[in-house]
């Protein structure tokens, strides 16, 4: 899939979903966010990629919505005001729910959205120039988006950086706890991939079960989350990429992933 605002393409087992809207910052339209939404739901479904990378093109990574078009739908429709931040909210989930990890690869502003869309990712690699914010309180609008943020970053420090809207450096982030890792600008995409491709070379099966079981212990209680774990691990237990993680154990070579 390619198109001219969001790119789609395969590095081995890596697939790169790329924002390209350059000349705007990356600000997203609704058309925009649908083809996003399309892009990691493509993901979902190729057997092929393994690992997911979000980037973009351009000196920034995410403005966020596009006001100017958010403005234009108020003008024809005050009911269109619910539109943008509905669709937004669609593509975060899609992100959100995949089953395979995603890395956010940020630089430049990161701001509203653009954060929502990063954070929805399992892991996050920023550049060096990242300026992250969330601005909603400025212009008006809420931030039901983060609302997991706070168990990465504190209830304090949330709150600060929600009701300020004030900006924070990428090593900031990285001492927050809401980024993984910072590197050199000219240095990002590498790191990305060589931390997906250390992901790639693991068991599908087993990333799958890690990765679910994190976003299961956000969202629900003890007791439903060890029920639910069991399901997870009955289904890595016995899989045939088990069996041969420790086949390929026993004999001294690298494995060879099934994805069963």
């Amino acid at each position: 899939m390619s198109s001219n605002l969001i790119e789609y393409r395969n590095e081995g087992k890596i697939a790169i979903i790329t924002l390209n809207r350059p000349e705007a910052m990356n600000s997203m339209t609704v058309g925009m966010m649908e083809e996003l939404t399309a892009a990691v739901k493509r993901f979902d479904r190729d057997d092929d990629a393994w690992v997911g990378i979000l980037n973009a093109n351009g000196r920034a990574f995410c403005t966020g919505a596009d006001l100017k078009e958010s403005l234009g739908l108020i003008a024809e429709d005050a009911g269109n005001l619910y539109e943008l931040p509905k669709t937004g909210m669609a593509t975060v989930t899609a992100i959100a729910n995949l089953k395979k990890p995603t890395i956010a690869a940020v630089h430049g502003h990161t701001v509203a959205g653009g954060m929502l869309f990063a954070n929805a990712c399992a892991l996050i690699v920023a550049a060096e120039s990242t300026k992250f914010a969330m601005p909603e309180a400025k212009v008006g609008m809420p931030t039901l988006g983060y609302l997991d943020m706070w168990k990465i970053v504190g209830p304090r420090r949330f709150m600060e950086m929600a009701l300020t809207g004030s900006s924070f450096s990428a090593e900031a982030a990285l001492q927050y706890g809401l980024v993984n890792k910072v590197v050199p600008d000219d240095k990002l995409l590498e790191e990305a991939l060589a931390m997906a491709n250390k992901i790639a070379r693991n068991s599908p099966k087993s990333v799958a079960g890690h990765l679910q079981a994190v976003k299961l212990s956000v969202k629900y209680n003890k007791e439903l989350l060890e029920e639910m774990a069991t399901t997870i691990w009955d289904d890595v237990v016995y899989s045939e990429d088990l069996q041969e993680g420790l086949r390929s154990f026993g004999e001294k070579r690298a494995p060879v992933w099934k994805n069963k």
